[in-house]
């Protein structure tokens, strides 16, 4: 059987807290969206390599409120997992109704609306469904003796209902993590192999410290004994120089030939900063005395490597996104849309309404973007045009509500101009500002390691002007701007007129132009 090589990350661009299932030859996977609508990416492959996002499971507002979340709110951590012809994914909805279970019997969708579990607190829950019927939450909460410190947690395990998806019984206190006064411990994930139940946990936090850990037991409500060689996998040994960081939460899968893999969160450094967010790597496993060992003779995650499944190419869609029905699964929103301020005339554009809500607001500004996949890249908008008002209407480079770019059009006193504005801490600064003396249709960032360019077009030349700027993107990175998501390539409207901008199209990643 021929081998599939792969590239990590397999899956780029903000892509965290990946969890996988498997029916038949077909995987299904899913990560955190936080606080962007619609939530929880859904991929699909035949090989674990090539990924093809074929929905997102939280697509319609009724399913999840993200209303007055920070960026680093809302939704953590899903599972996903198949039983009986449903595919069920559980997930923590932080700032609002906590943990929940959404169902489908097409991971293409539709969902089912959210059942909330009323006695589940903390986060990171999961599912597990037992060899001999019962169906089982694990999550993680504060420990019950109190904790000693942040991060002083303990993994917890109860039955469920799959009637109500309620807790009955007792919640039981399984494992506090691998480490003596071990930090974060969290994502636990329970399997069952050879008459051994294991319990996976991410500890350590997830930025440096941040790594995999295991124990097992005879019973599925312990004791469970740790592996004596946790950290299965880990890169806070390496350095911080190390280009690939932050490596944890992580989960399991045995494809239909009996190999085991495992997905898990990393982020790819770029002049010693990440700026895309945690993105999901893949890893071989093997087993030794009834452990997994992760990437065994390496013992870390590997840029590339084959997959001992057969390969699956997929065809990608098009760099180039425009606004049909249904929208292009790629597209993010900031917070829970508000309707009104996106009109779909049926003509592939989409017509956006300003707003004053700006992108420092907690609520939903007039925004629809994509995940940065990588430094070295063009992100460009292309409009109708745009008109003379005092609005700002342009693109961003967004991490959170205090750290972000934006490269917009403005009108002051009768004149237009573009203006290129950072935010750091909360603060914005301004660039540069350039007269404006022909209407621009055109947009464009052009990411170059950590240097960011600015250009545009405008009706009456088809060439790109660069803007004589380089800008420094470091302050964009997590290890500044802290957050748990990544970079996101955005065009947004905001002020107080409301003549709709036209937008034709958004493209990423597409080849360079001079």
């Amino acid at each position: 059987m021929a081998a599939t090589h792969y590239q990590n990350p397999v899956i780029q661009g903000f892509s965290p807290d990946p969890s996988v299932c498997v029916v038949g030859d077909d995987f299904y996977l899913v990560n955190s969206t936080f606080s962007y609508f619609p939530g929880i990416p859904i991929f699909h492959s035949r090989d674990m390599v090539h990924w093809l996002q074929i929905g997102n499971v939280l697509s319609r507002e009724s399913q999840v409120n993200l209303t007055g979340n920070n960026i680093a709110a809302g939704i953590f951590a899903p599972t996903i997992r198949y039983h009986q012809g449903t595919f069920y994914v559980i997930c923590t909805n932080i700032g609002h109704e906590g943990n929940f279970v959404v169902s489908a019997q097409d991971p293409a969708g539709p969902w089912s609306d959210p059942v909330f579990i009323t006695e589940a607190d903390g986060i990171d829950p999961s599912l597990f469904f037992a060899p001999d019927g019962h169906v089982y939450y694990t999550g993680t909460h504060d420990r019950a003796t109190g904790a000693a410190y942040p991060g002083d947690n303990d993994i917890y395990l109860a039955e469920l209902d799959p009637a109500t998806w309620q807790i009955k019984g007792p919640k039981h206190p399984v494992w506090h993590g691998a480490l003596r006064e071990s930090a974060w411990a969290e994502g636990p994930h329970l399997y069952y192999r050879h008459g051994y139940y294991y319990l996976m946990i991410a500890e350590g936090g997830t930025y440096h410290h941040h790594a995999i850990t295991i124990a097992r037991s005879k019973n599925i409500t312990g004791p469970y004994t740790g592996n004596p060689d946790n950290p299965i996998l880990t890169h806070r040994h390496l350095g911080q120089d190390y280009p690939v960081a932050n490596v944890g939460h992580g989960d399991l899968v045995a494809s239909p030939n009996g190999s085991w893999y495992l997905v898990c969160l990393a982020s790819r450094k770029v002049a010693g900063r990440v700026n895309l967010g945690r993105e999901t790597f893949i890893a071989n496993v093997s087993w030794a005395d009834d452990w997994p060992v992760i990437n065994p003779g390496v013992g870390r995650l590997s840029t590339t490597g084959t997959i001992d499944l057969p390969p699956a190419p997929v065809q990608q869609p098009t760099a180039t996104i425009v606004f049909d029905q249904p929208l292009d699964p790629r597209l993010l929103f900031l917070r829970n849309p508000v309707p009104a301020n996106y009109q779909y005339p049926g003509d592939h554009t989409v017509q956006l309404i300003p707003t004053t809500v700006d992108l420092t607001a907690p609520a939903s500004p007039t925004f629809i973007g994509v995940r940065q996949s990588s430094m070295t890249m063009l992100f460009r908008a292309e409009f109708s045009t745009l008109p003379a008002t005092a609005n700002q209407v342009g693109i961003t480079v967004f991490q959170t509500d205090q750290y972000y770019i934006k490269f917009f059009v403005t009108t002051e006193a009768g004149q237009s101009s573009l203006k290129v504005i950072q935010a750091a801490g909360g603060e914005e600064t301004t660039i540069g500002s350039w007269p404006v003396h022909t209407a621009i249709r055109t947009l464009c960032f052009r990411q170059n390691g950590q240097t960011l360019s600015c250009g545009y077009r405008n009706t009456a030349d088809p060439a790109y002007h660069w803007l004589d700027i380089a800008v420094d993107t470091r302050s964009l990175s997590t290890e500044i701007a802290g957050g748990f998501t990544g970079c996101v390539n955005a065009v947004f409207a905001v002020g107080p007129d409301k003549t709709p901008i036209v937008l034709r199209s958004l493209s990423t990643d597409a080849p360079a132009v001079n």
